[in-house]
């Protein structure tokens, strides 16, 4: 990866992204870019104004391309090298990141644009969809290896790095740890979690946008509304809990983010992804199947004691700045 400098755009309100991927950014090589906002606050409202997402919705503003300069400055410690830059799919449902793709590709003669889908593809609108921006692209990427086979991209797994947290651990101790949105899976949820509680086990759910029939009331179900629980509270709810688990989304096989929360804090992972055992990050040590029909083996999540996976340093943010610079 020395051969490129490196420029990850990233989407700035997740605070998830500022803290995985903060000391990846350090590299001399390698620089991270949550937002575009000008630092001047006259400029700031200018700038909020001209992207407005209500405004911009109805009808796209001119002279977005204006900014393109002050998004990124070339002050690499080595400018001579070719840049690769990266750039989180979601972004690309705004028309004037698109533009500005294309303007890298003019500005910088040699540069290297690749796109990277942390979600699956049916999640983003057509006008982010690979078939879409694929023109714009010397690189497209996804997390998930059915999407990379059918939308014809590069299959690498999410990357994952520890978060160091400073503030006291309030959080509860518990057996059984999930977050997520409701989305297509509140009926696994709730029989997941049924299961799981007439075994005897501490479980703390925290459920974004449930909706009735399924929003049913549960002692450690906790229903939110719009409220995403902040990336720092998940992860010492993370190192408070024995075992971290994932119900997947309908149609999505690929690792998600809780897998490597499990691995990096050396918890167990229970989930209901049967495509998990054809992963290389899988082992029967540290990963506990919910079957087809619903059966937890509850025994293994009692007996089970945290400490390191060795997968730890297999899925840091710089194998996948590696992979994209072997691939290119």
């Amino acid at each position: 990866m020395d051969k490129y400098n490196f420029v990850y755009f990233l989407e700035g309100f997740f605070e998830f992204n500022r803290m995985v991927f903060a000391e990846i950014g350090k590299r001399p090589n390698v620089k991270t870019i949550f937002e575009f906002y000008p630092k001047n606050k006259f400029m700031r409202l200018l700038y909020q104004l001209q992207h407005s997402m209500t405004t911009n919705k109805f009808f796209s503003l001119p002279f977005k391309s204006l900014w393109f300069d002050s998004y990124f400055k070339n002050d690499f410690e080595d400018p001579s090298k070719p840049i690769v830059f990266i750039f989180n799919a979601r972004l690309l449902a705004y028309d004037y990141i698109r533009e500005y793709a294309a303007w890298l590709k003019k500005k910088y003669p040699n540069c290297k644009l690749v796109v990277n889908y942390i979600d699956i593809v049916k999640t983003w609108p057509d006008c982010a969809k690979p078939d879409a921006i694929r023109h714009l692209f010397d690189m497209m990427i996804s997390y998930d290896k059915d999407d990379a086979k059918k939308y014809n991209m590069e299959y690498h797994p999410t990357v994952y790095s520890e978060v160091k947290i400073d503030k006291p651990n309030e959080t509860p101790v518990t057996d059984v740890f999930f977050v997520g949105g409701a989305k297509n899976r509140m009926k696994t949820i709730l029989e997941t979690y049924d299961a799981l509680e007439n075994a005897g086990l501490n479980c703390y759910f925290y459920v974004m946008d449930a909706r009735p029939p399924y929003k049913q009331e549960r002692r450690g179900i906790h229903y939110f509304d719009d409220i995403w629980l902040p990336y720092e509270k998940c992860i010492q709810f993370v190192q408070n809990t024995k075992c971290v688990l994932e119900i997947m989304q309908q149609g999505a096989k690929g690792e998600t983010l809780r897998v490597w929360e499990a691995i990096t804090y050396g918890k167990m992972l229970l989930t209901n992804n049967q495509a998990i055992k054809e992963s290389k990050f899988y082992s029967p040590d540290y990963v506990s199947l919910i079957s087809e029909d619903g059966e937890i083996d509850v025994e293994k999540i009692k007996n089970f004691v945290s400490g390191p996976n060795p997968f730890k340093d297999q899925i840091t943010p710089d194998k996948l700045l590696t992979f994209i610079a072997e691939k290119l």
